[in-house]
C-alpha cells in the first residue's frame, strides 16, 4: 500500500493482485441480479446506488473476497499511519454499498463525518472502469485548502482508495458511454 500525504490528510492507495481481482469479480458477477435489484437513484439521475436500500452490501450479497481485501487494507492503512497499533474494526458500524455511475453521473463534494469515537475510515474499490469515467478528488482539510491542491486519483480496476471519513471528496463526471461500477464503504476502528 502506498500512503500519499496530502498534508495534513493521509490517503492510502492499494491495488489488488490479479488473483484477488479475479475472485472479487467472480463473486460479484454471481450476485449480479441481487445487486441490481437493490439499485435506485440515490444521488441523482445518473448515479444508481444500493445505499438507500441496503447499507451493508458486503454482508447481504456475501462478498467475502471483496470484504476481506478491503478490511485487511483498512487495518494496514491504520497500522502504517498511526503510532498506536491496537485498533480493531467495529462490525456494528460497517457500511458498504455499490454505485453505478452512468454517463454524466457525478457526486458533489461531501464527506462521511459521523462524529464518532474512534478512527472512521472511508473509501472506494473500483470494480469496473475504463479509467476515463470520472476521477476521485480528495480535498485537503479546510484550514489548508488555500495552500494545497486537491489530490486527484484516476480510477483503475482493482484500485482501492482509503481516507479518513471526515475528509471532503468528490467524484468527477463520467463523460464516457460506459458505466463505472464501484463499491464504497465506511468503517470505524476502535481500541
Amino acid at each position: 500500500m502506498n500512503i500519499e500525504v496530502l498534508f495534513p490528510t493521509l490517503v492510502g492507495i492499494s491495488k489488488a493482485d490479479d488473483d484477488t481481482i479475479y475472485a472479487i469479480n467472480d463473486e460479484v458477477l454471481r450476485r449480479k441480479e441481487d445487486l441490481n435489484r437493490l439499485l435506485s437513484h440515490s444521488w441523482g439521475d445518473n448515479v444508481l446506488s444500493s445505499f438507500g436500500n441496503e447499507k451493508n452490501i458486503f454482508a447481504l450479497a456475501a462478498l467475502h473476497h471483496l470484504r476481506k481485501f478491503i478490511e485487511d487494507s483498512v487495518l494496514q492503512f491504520v497500522h502504517m499511519t498511526r503510532r498506536d497499533k491496537d485498533w480493531k474494526i467495529d462490525p456494528q458500524y460497517t457500511q458498504s454499498w455499490i454505485n453505478v455511475t452512468k454517463k454524466f453521473g457525478y457526486q458533489e463534494r461531501h464527506n462521511h463525518d459521523r462524529n464518532v469515537e474512534g478512527v472512521p475510515i472511508s473509501g472506494v474499490y473500483y470494480f469496473s472502469t475504463n479509467q476515463h469515467d470520472g476521477e476521485l478528488a480528495i480535498f485537503p482539510c479546510d484550514m489548508q485548502y488555500k495552500q494545497f491542491e486537491n489530490y486527484v486519483i484516476e480510477p483503475e480496476v482493482g484500485k482501492l482508495v482509503l481516507f479518513r471519513s471526515d475528509v471532503f471528496h468528490r467524484v468527477g463526471s463520467n463523460l464516457t458511454d460506459t458505466d463505472r461500477v464501484s463499491f464504497s464503504f465506511n468503517y470505524l476502528l476502535n481500541k
